[in-house]
């Protein structure tokens, strides 16, 4: 962990923003106390099938029936034109 004062860290912003992006945890102090800490952000790691099982199946015949289903409610509504 690295300290450094809240003056030094103005002019160095940047390559302390490098630094906590590497991994450093650095922590800006005012008058010798400790203010803030300059940490990376961790994305949240994705996890695959997160949503599995959680949605209805549906066979090719149900999916047929709802495709069905879409067409004849656009067909009524250009009919009612």
């Amino acid at each position: 962990m690295k300290q450094i004062n809240v003056y030094e860290a103005r002019g160095r912003f940047s390559q302390l923003i490098e630094q906590a992006e590497a991994g450093e945890e650095i922590v800006i102090a005012r008058n010798g106390k400790p203010v803030v800490r300059l940490v990376p952000v961790r994305q949240p790691e994705r996890t695959l099938g997160r949503w599995a099982g959680m949605a209805p199946s549906l066979s090719s015949e149900e999916w047929a029936d709802a495709d069905r289903a879409v067409a004849a409610f656009f067909a009524e509504s250009l009919e009612r034109r």
